[in-house]
């Protein structure tokens, strides 16, 4: 007879001990492999715990409503005529999830202690892909999940962004009643995207640190406002760069942005568009009917400003609620440069500038 003793699993649940509820064999049971052999009660629910043989039942460790110490004697298996290779070590939720996932525990190599078989071991089984001809695209064969190569652009992209993802970074919000906005900008026959731009430049000189980059010791303040646009392309994002956008005019703003936006679409960007280096950015989120969003950060800035959608709301004017043009702005900022109190102010600033009629229509043309 070969004797096999199978203990008090770790259920996944951080406990010392499990109470046994209930006994699904008896001594004596022939039993199969991830049979349900006993119910055992955690601290969130009773779960049924499979056997980790194919064997004969020869000796139940534990009565029913007692606790049992994980790592304690559970069942005494007899495994003698079992056919195969022995049967695989692995903890009743990795049992279950490759019953789940069709995964054969015997064909698994098991890279955990004393070769027991983990969740990942079983994962890697099941997805196993067909291998690619000559660099084509991959198709999982248990979700049919298609996995394109990258592009050389964005490969690019997904760098830089793993890298500003590591910038401790906050977004804060206003809502914008854009009547004002819309009417300056209807007279001038531009989009909104400009006079926003003229206004944040604005908003710059009482607010520098908008324009500011942390510098691994301290704060570099740049007197140059380089703006980055983010433009939606075939080939992935592209972040052209308005140069000096401070000594532009509204109507100077309009025009240079459609220029980029257009050479980024056409792929007939010029060194100079790209090259400077940004410091600030500003993405228009609303023309592709996003109402906001959580920008993260363009390399080299410590903001990022999104406009949503520009669409009649339900606001509050001088207590009455009236439908009136607004949008969403989204504020991202360095936490480093800036802190909430500061970014606040700062769009506060441009919001009300955006709001003003007056404000609006005395930045330069």
């Amino acid at each position: 007879m070969a004797e096999r003793v199978f203990t008090m699993p770790d259920l996944g649940e951080g406990l010392e001990e499990g109470r046994i509820v209930r006994w699904l064999v008896a001594a004596g049971d022939a039993v199969a492999l991830n049979q349900p052999i006993v119910e055992v009660e955690t601290a969130k629910a009773v779960v049924e715990v499979p056997s980790p043989f194919a064997g004969r039942v020869v000796t139940l460790h534990g009565d029913e409503d007692n606790d049992v110490p994980v790592g304690a004697a559970l069942v005494t298996f007899d495994v003698d005529g079992v056919v195969g290779a022995p049967t695989v070590a692995a903890t009743p939720p990795v049992r279950k999830l490759a019953k789940e996932l069709g995964v054969d525990l015997q064909a698994v190599r098991g890279s955990g202690p004393s070769g027991r078989v983990t969740e990942g071991d079983v994962r890697r089984v099941a997805e196993r892909v067909v291998a690619p001809p000559d660099g084509a695209a991959t198709v999982r064969e248990d979700l049919r999940a298609e996995a394109l190569p990258p592009d050389p652009i964005r490969a690019s992209i997904a760098r830089t962004l793993t890298e500003q993802a590591t910038i401790p970074q906050v977004t804060t919000f206003r809502t914008l009643d854009a009547t004002a906005l819309q009417a300056v900008r209807g007279e001038l026959g531009v989009s909104p995207l400009p006079v926003v731009v003229a206004a944040l430049c604005r908003t710059i000189g009482e607010h520098p640190l908008l324009n500011a980059a942390w510098a691994g010791d301290h704060v570099d303040l740049r007197g140059k406002i380089n703006v980055a646009i983010a433009v939606d392309t075939d080939r992935g994002l592209m972040v052209p760069v308005v140069q000096d956008a401070g000594r532009l005019g509204i109507s100077d703003l309009g025009g240079e942005i459609s220029r980029l936006a257009s050479a980024a679409r056409t792929g007939s960007l010029a060194v100079a568009d790209i090259v400077p280096t940004p410091t600030i950015a500003v993405s228009n989120t609303g023309s592709y009917g996003s109402e906001a969003g959580t920008p993260i950060l363009s390399p080299g800035t410590s903001v990022t400003l999104a406009f949503g959608v520009i669409a009649d709301r339900a606001l509050i004017v001088d207590g009455a609620v009236v439908a009136r043009p607004a949008a969403t702005l989204s504020l991202t900022f360095d936490h480093r440069v800036l802190d909430g109190a500061a970014a606040g102010r700062a769009l506060t600033t441009l919001v009300e500038l955006l709001q003003s009629d007056r404000a609006l229509r005395d930045l330069p043309r």
